[in-house]
C-alpha cells in the first residue's frame, strides 16, 4: 500500500527518469572511478590525461547555453533523446580509440552530447512538479544516481578483471536503452502548466514564448550563483581525476580503497537523500547551503590528510561527511534555481547553472595536475578546502540578501504545507 502511494505521488515521467538514471549511472560509475587510470595506461602521460578529461566538459560549456535555448524553444524530449543516443555512441568510441587524439575526439563528442541532457532534464522536472515537491524530487533523482554509484564501482572492478572494453560497451547499451525509453514513454512537457497548490486546477497549455537572450545585467543573481557553485564541482572534478592518482602514490590497494569510498557514498545517499531533503525542505535555504559548503571544506581536508598520513578510517569519515554535504547542497541548489527561474527560461537557467560543472571538469583536471605535480595532493586538497569556505560565506551573503530568494522561500514553504 505504501509503495502504491509513493508511486502515485510523482508523475510517471519521474519514475521512468529514475529507472533510466539507475541504469546509466550503474554502468557510468563502472567507468568513472577508473577512467583516469585507464587513460594513463593507454597514453602514459599525466598531462595528456588532464587535457583529455578536460575536453568533454569544456565542449559542454560551449554547447550548454545553446542546448538550453533549444530545449526552451523546441522541447525537452528531443534534446534528452538525442543527447542519450550520442552519449552511447561516444562510449563505443572509447573502445576503438588507440591514440590521445582519438580519445580527445571521443571526449569532445561526449561533452557536447552530455551538455544537452541536464538542462532539458532539470527543466522537465520544474515543468511537471509542484514547487513544494521539487526539492524532494531532485533528491529522488540524486538518490537514483547514487544507486548506480553504489554498485557501479564494484561492477567496474569485476568487468575490468574480464575485459576493460566491457565497461564501455555496457554503458553504451544502457544509454541507448534509456534514450529509447524517453522517446517511447515520456511526453513533451515544455508547455505543461503545473496545477497551483491553492486551486488544484487541471494543467493548461501556456502560450508559446519566443526565447529571450539572457544577459548578465538582467540576471545577475543567476551568474553569481553559478560562479559560487564552482568550488564544489571543482572538488568533484579533482576527486574524479587526481584523487585516484594521489591514492595510487600512497597505497598499494588504491583501486579497492577508491571503489569502496565511491560505493559507500552511493549507498549512504540512497539511504538518506530523500529523507534529508524532506527534513530540510522548510529550513532557511541559504543556511542549509552554508552548512553544505562547510562540510565540503571538511571533506577536502579529510581527503588530503587521510591520504597523506595513510589513515584509511579518516578517508571513510570524510566520505560520510561528503555524502551529507551533497544531500544538503544539490537538491537545495536545484530547488532555489527552479523557483527563481521564469517559466519560459527554465532550461536556459539550468543550462547556465550547469556550466559550473563544465568549467570545473574542464579546468579541474588541468589545474589539478599542475598543483599535484608541483606541490602534491595534500596542498591540492587543503587549498580546495579554503576556497570552499570563502565561497560558502559568499553564497550565504548572496542568497540571504536577495529579495527574490526570500519571496520564493515563502512560496516554497506555503506549497509544502
Amino acid at each position: 500500500m505504501r509503495l502504491s502511494i509513493l508511486y502515485h505521488r510523482y508523475d510517471r515521467a519521474i519514475w521512468i527518469r529514475v529507472i533510466g538514471t539507475i541504469l546509466t549511472t550503474l554502468t557510468g560509475f563502472a567507468i568513472r572511478p577508473f577512467l583516469a587510470l585507464y587513460l594513463y595506461n593507454k597514453t602514459g602521460n599525466l598531462f595528456d590525461i588532464g587535457i583529455i578529461l578536460g575536453l568533454a566538459p569544456l565542449m559542454g560549456v560551449l554547447a550548454n547555453i545553446w542546448g538550453g535555448g533549444l530545449a526552451d524553444k523546441y522541447g525537452r524530449k528531443p534534446l534528452m533523446v538525442w543527447s542519450l543516443l550520442f552519449q552511447g555512441v561516444s562510449m563505443l568510441g572509447y573502445i576503438f580509440a588507440v591514440s590521445p587524439l582519438h580519445f580527445a575526439l571521443v571526449s569532445v563528442l561526449n561533452g557536447v552530447a552530455s551538455s544537452f541532457y541536464f538542462p532539458a532534464a532539470n527543466a522537465q522536472i520544474a515543468d511537471i512538479v509542484p514547487i513544494g515537491q521539487r526539492s524532494e524530487v531532485f533528491a529522488l533523482m540524486h538518490t537514483a544516481l547514487n544507486v548506480g554509484a553504489a554498485l557501479g564501482p564494484l561492477l567496474g572492478l569485476f568487468m575490468i578483471s574480464i575485459n576493460q572494453s566491457l565497461t564501455f560497451l555496457a554503458s553504451a547499451i544502457t544509454l541507448i536503452i534509456y534514450g529509447l525509453l524517453v522517446l517511447a514513454l515520456i511526453p513533451e512537457t515544455l508547455h505543461y502548466k503545473v496545477p497551483s497548490a491553492e486551486s488544484g486546477s487541471v494543467p493548461e497549455v501556456e502560450v508559446t514564448i519566443n526565447p529571450e537572450q539572457i544577459s548578465y545585467k538582467g540576471h545577475k543573481f543567476l551568474f553569481k550563483f553559478t560562479l559560487l557553485a564552482i568550488p564544489i564541482t571543482l572538488l568533484y572534478a579533482v576527486v574524479e581525476s587526481i584523487f585516484p592518482l594521489y591514492l595510487q602514490a600512497n597505497f598499494t590497494n588504491y583501486l579497492t580503497i577508491f571503489a569502496s569510498l565511491v560505493t559507500m557514498n552511493g549507498i549512504l545517499v540512497v539511504l538518506i537523500a530523500v529523507w534529508l531533503a524532506k527534513k530540510t525542505e522548510k529550513l532557511h535555504t541559504p543556511s542549509v547551503l552554508l552548512v553544505g559548503y562547510i562540510l565540503f571544506a571538511c571533506v577536502g581536508a579529510g581527503y588530503g590528510l587521510g591520504t597523506w598520513t595513510k589513515v584509511i578510517p579518516l578517508l571513510f569519515a570524510a566520505e560520510v561527511i561528503f555524502t551529507i554535504a551533497e544531500c544538503l547542497t544539490f537538491p537545495n541548489q536545484s530547488k532555489l534555481l527552479s523557483v527563481i527561474a521564469p517559466d519560459h527560461m527554465r532550461a536556459r537557467y539550468f543550462s547556465i547553472f550547469s556550466m559550473n560543472w563544465g568549467l570545473s571538469k574542464s579546468l579541474g583536471p588541468i589545474l589539478g595536475v599542475l598543483v599535484f605535480a608541483r606541490l602534491g595532493g595534500l596542498w591540492l586538497f587543503l587549498s580546495l578546502s579554503c576556497l570552499l569556505l570563502v565561497s560558502g560565506a559568499s553564497m550565504y551573503y548572496l542568497t540571504s540578501t536577495q529579495k527574490q530568494v526570500n519571496l520564493d522561500e515563502g512560496k516554497v514553504n506555503q506549497a509544502s504545507l
